[in-house]
């Protein structure tokens, strides 16, 4: 046995070797148990859940939920599914822009691998007659593609090699490299511009998105305004037709005592009592109602998914009559430049433009021809226990002498590299780019049809809204003439100069007027709310700020 392998295979070594396994095995397990909290830190995200029905019990007084309309959209904000999905679509595409980040994601990279092999020697060259090496590579390599275009990589590299072979100069012999390299494009891809327009259409996605849903949950909140004011002229038909039975109530008192007194024919009771069952009939449709109205309202707002909120008493506060001051009604040439500035739909179609000149461009770019510009540079070292050519050891030595020698830059390895790529036909290319002109050119004709969409939303709100006020009037006229009608009515009929068939007649009609006046009040109503949402005022108006991520 030589003085070299006495060394290696002595108690001291092996125990060296038995430290070193130990270390490396407990470092290996350490690691382990961490891989899994750092794989979930950074290579999951975290998950959307479904957030809880929140805000109803800060509305909650003696007379169950107190709600006006801008609480109640704001609670529809917070709590109706349906804004939640609208919202879910934006952060569905939010993943896509975090996709577009992946060509500069770096990328590092270990690799290990240990071969030994025996092989008998046919020449006294090999050393040995049965030549016993061992060869342990190891490797570390890191890339990274740089904001500015340009590709970054470095490695390291790292070799031990041992063998029975008396020729060897170091046994074992430790071998180390560091490489370095950078390519810059010159042409095609130059400052990064194929991978930084997908960056920055997946963002400009973000924000269509945005703007769509912003245009969802606008309509979401109109309807749900309409079922406010559904709710609250169903409240308002119960009043009117409790007056109605009150009315006809007296006059059936009336005719009872008449028909006491040998006045009234015994026939003729049965007119007025028909009218108190009809009357009767329709207060308890109207009831009816107003209570599926108000299911309806829990439902928007969650309150059916909480057990002591689901069967609490609504009390809307908002009257479905106007107010002075209630019309938000603008001039139409006012109304319509701000519709055509400020409307998400609008500024989604503008956005679509400006991301069709991004493809178009990254497309006339890959049309170019491919140039790029390499430098690397490198250093090695060797290092391990010298041996005579007796086989002796002449000094000992390892990873450090290695290490060193490379760190010191005595050995470099450096260069430059061109590469020229010149596509004499490139179809998927010239294809891609005709599809983006012709994209462009669609969204062009989109914009414009947006923009006559919005301009005739705003012009039919404007006549809706104007339309909506003259029928108020009108029906505030027709109520009050058929109030002086009854009342006249009543007074003929206790002097008897009229029928109790007129009598009764004019009671109806003024019942169907005082009907007529609430749908003309909710009608304006919901003209209102639509005309804020043609012109976009809608939630300035209910001062509501609405991010489609976050919520109200």
């Amino acid at each position: 046995m030589s003085h070299k392998e006495r060394q290696i295979n002595s108690p001291g070594a092996r125990r060296g070797r038995l430290a070193l396994g130990l270390t490396l095995g407990l470092s290996l397990a350490a690691w382990g148990q961490r891989l899994p909290s750092y794989l979930g830190r950074h290579f999951q995200l975290p998950p959307l859940r479904l957030r809880p029905v929140a805000g109803l019990r800060a509305h909650v007084g003696p007379h169950g939920l107190q709600l006006s309309l801008r609480q109640f959209l704001l609670l529809v904000l917070r709590n109706d599914p349906q804004v939640q999905l609208a919202r879910l679509n934006v952060s569905q595409t939010a993943t896509q822009a975090l996709a577009a980040r992946a060509p500069y994601d770096p990328q590092l990279a270990f690799d290990f691998g240990s071969t030994r092999q025996l092989a008998p020697q046919y020449s006294q060259l090999g050393g040995a007659n049965t030549l016993d090496s061992l060869s342990q590579n190891s490797s570390i390599n890191f890339s990274e593609r740089l904001p500015s275009g340009q590709t970054f990589s470095a490695g390291f590299n790292g070799n031990r090699y041992s063998a029975n072979s008396l020729y060897n100069l170091f046994n074992p012999s430790i071998s180390t490299g560091l490489s370095l390299s950078l390519t810059e494009p010159l042409l095609r891809n130059r400052g990064n511009l194929l991978y930084k327009i997908p960056l920055l259409q997946a963002h400009g996605e973000v924000l269509i998105a945005s703007e769509q849903s912003q245009e969802q949950i606008a309509d979401l909140l109109v309807s749900a305004a309409q079922s406010y004011w559904i709710a609250a002229g169903a409240r308002q038909a119960i009043q009117v037709q409790q007056a109605a039975l009150k009315l006809a109530q007296r006059s059936y008192q009336h005719d009872q005592r008449s028909l006491k007194l040998g006045a009234l024919p015994p026939m003729d009771i049965y007119q007025s009592e028909a009218q108190v069952a009809r009357t009767r009939l329709a207060l308890l449709e109207a009831q009816a109602s107003y209570r599926e109205a108000l299911d309806s309202l829990r439902r928007l707002i969650g309150a059916d998914l909480i057990p002591k909120l689901r069967n609490l008493p609504i009390t809307l506060e908002d009257q479905p009559k106007p107010q002075p001051g209630d019309s938000p009604r603008q001039p139409l040439d006012t109304a319509l430049d701000r519709a055509l500035r400020h409307r998400p739909a609008l500024r989604a179609a503008r956005r679509q433009l400006l991301m069709d000149a991004l493809g178009e461009t990254a497309d006339r770019n890959n049309l170019q021809p491919e140039l790029d510009l390499t430098g690397l540079y490198g250093s090695n070292g060797l290092g391990g226990d010298a041996l005579s050519t007796a086989g002796a050891m002449i000094q000992p030595g390892g990873l450090s002498n290695a290490l060193g020698q490379m760190f010191r830059f005595q050995t470099p390895t450096y260069g430059f590299s061109l590469q020229l790529t010149l596509p004499l036909r490139n179809s998927a290319a010239a294809a891609s780019l005709a599809n983006a002109l012709i994209a462009r050119s669609r969204d062009r004709a989109v914009m414009r049809d947006q923009q006559q969409s919005v301009a005739q939303q705003v012009r039919l709100a404007d006549i809706e809204l104007r339309m909506a006020g003259s029928e108020i009037k009108e029906a505030r006229l027709a109520r009050d003439l058929a109030q002086k009608n009854v009342d006249a009515a009543h007074k003929k009929y206790i002097l008897g100069t009229t029928t109790l068939f007129e009598y009764l007649q004019q009671q109806s009609q003024l019942s169907d007027a005082e009907s007529a006046l609430l749908q003309a009040e909710i009608a304006w109503q919901e003209a209102a709310v639509r005309y804020r949402r043609a012109d976009w005022t809608l939630f300035s108006s209910l001062r509501l700020r609405v991010s489609p991520l976050l919520g109200p």
